[in-house]
């Protein structure tokens, strides 16, 4: 059987370009929209269970899968492990239980790191100039979101969690908007 597994960090980044890529020549998709920082994600854990022997992985690059070169070993070894094929498109790459797949996917890893972290620090570079000169403001906030938010708390029937599920938004954001609007009450 052939896998495809694409995610993207959030809910409002787009998952196309890895769905038009993996969809042609795999037997099943998981797909996912969460951040990639750690291996505790849903669709993968579901993945890990139910692959086995003799099964490919496909995804459409080494990012997609882990963020770092520690995860990303750890992820592709335990696959390995299972006798799965693991298959990155970007590169043509496939990887397999052999020293020079391991040396290559090391080395592949540690370079997507690298550039995460290169670009990363040219965005931060780039933010602080913005400030500086006075034109960033930063992510602008939602003002639908703020808006139900607020309705909910004035309602004063519902906890933090409940408006939150009924927001579709983190808990962090409702305790935020509800200090904001408390400050202004």
């Amino acid at each position: 059987m052939i896998y495809g597994y694409a995610r993207v960090s959030t809910k409002e980044q787009n998952l196309d370009r890895q769905l038009t890529a993996l969809e042609p020549i795999c037997d099943v998709v998981k797909v996912e929209k969460v951040s990639g920082k750690d291996l505790n994600r849903p669709e993968l854990q579901k993945l890990f269970e139910f692959i086995q022997s003799g099964d490919t992985l496909i995804c459409k690059s080494i990012d997609r899968l882990a963020r770092n070169t520690k995860d990303l070993l750890e992820v592709v070894d335990s696959l390995i492990g299972k006798g799965v094929i693991v298959k990155f498109l970007d590169n043509s790459m496939s990887f397999d239980n052999t020293p020079a797949s391991r040396l290559i996917l090391t080395m592949m890893g540690a370079v997507a790191e690298f550039e995460r972290g290169i670009i990363a620090a040219r965005r931060d570079e780039g933010i602080a100039i913005a400030k500086d000169a006075g034109k960033y403001k930063g992510k602008q906030a939602n003002q639908a979101l703020h808006s139900k938010v607020v309705k909910y708390l004035e309602a004063g029937t519902y906890s933090p969690d409940e408006i939150a599920k009924l927001c579709e938004c983190g808990r962090a954001t409702v305790f935020r908007i509800k200090k904001e609007w408390k400050a202004v009450a």
